[in-house]
């Protein structure tokens, strides 16, 4: 997703509410009832979704209105899925809400909710690239951060390059990205994309989880490395610049999940973990240009 193009489509969503005629701040207002003109159509607001005066500033932000996609909070630049409701405030930032909203009462919707039947889920990290990296992420110089998307472009063909971001350590984590592969960089004999889940000690050592698409020897495949272990299934073409690639790395206890779908093929694996509680999540590539759209991590 490109940020110029995205910034432009997300203004022409909010005020896709407005033209209507007669609407006064407060009636309600969908896709089909439009909010008069320099109204927008408030889909946050706890009460459902409500005419709100555009050039006002609700939450007192420093984003009018207008341009707020999180109107009751602080935040709400951009909105990954534009559901009109923005990274910050949405219970699921890269899907639009489902016809059954979740039904645990954690406040994660499916399908960012790994466990949609037991409470506790919570949303530790979500970056859609539509900024800077923040100072507590830390990555390689092959890392650029360019048209909402974070970007590795090899330097060296055979090295792994890494982002990632501290986050709060505990037995159930969920990783979630999107990527895109550009090409497969010259000399490379390898290549990889996915993400990754560290366990930095403080004395040196731990532990790393990687989940993702690999090329090795002609062949490629769904890769699962642990600790303890490894997942391997077998994929068609995973390093194709006209699919779209979707992975999830789970850790959950003892155990490790990884799974992959692709434009016509999806598949899982599961290896154990003994190290189990990461202190980092984030992405990984190597030997291609991998374009990841965003980083969602999920804790109960």
């Amino acid at each position: 997703m490109r940020s110029s193009i995205l910034a432009t489509t997300l203004a022409l969503a909010l005020v896709a509410c407005g033209g209507g005629g007669g609407t006064q701040p407060g009636d309600s207002c969908d896709a089909k009832t439009l909010c008069s003109d320099g109204q927008i159509c408030d889909m946050t607001d706890p009460a459902g979704p409500a005419c709100l005066d555009g050039s006002g500033d609700l939450d007192g932000d420093g984003l009018a209105n207008d341009k707020d996609f999180c109107e009751h909070m602080a935040g709400g630049a951009f909105d990954e899925d534009r559901d009109g409701i923005g990274d910050e405030c949405d219970a699921c930032p890269i899907a639009k809400p489902p016809a059954v909203a979740e039904t645990d009462g954690d406040g994660v919707d499916s399908p960012c909710d790994p466990s949609p039947t037991m409470p506790g889920d919570k949303i530790v990290l979500f970056n859609g690239f539509n900024a800077p990296l923040p100072i507590k992420w830390t990555a390689s110089a092959a890392w650029s951060v360019v048209g909402g998307e974070a970007i590795m472009t090899p330097i060296t063909p055979t090295a792994i390059e890494q982002v990632s971001s501290v986050v709060a350590g505990t037995p159930h984590m969920t990783i979630f990205a999107s990527y895109r592969i550009d090409s497969v960089a010259a000399g490379a004999t390898a290549a990889d994309a996915g993400v990754i889940g560290v366990n930095n000690l403080p004395l040196g050592g731990g532990a790393t989880v990687k989940c993702g698409g690999s090329r090795s020897g002609g062949a490629d495949q769904l890769l699962l490395t642990t600790d303890a272990g490894s997942g391997i299934k077998p994929f068609p073409n995973l390093f194709n610049s006209a699919s779209l690639y979707r992975v999830a790395e789970q850790i959950d206890g003892a155990n490790a999940n990884c799974a992959l779908i692709a434009d016509d093929s999806n598949g899982a694996v599961q290896t154990a973990v003994s190290v189990n509680a990461m202190t980092d999540a984030g992405l990984y590539a190597r030997g291609a240009t991998a374009r990841f759209s965003y980083l969602l991590v999920v804790t109960r």
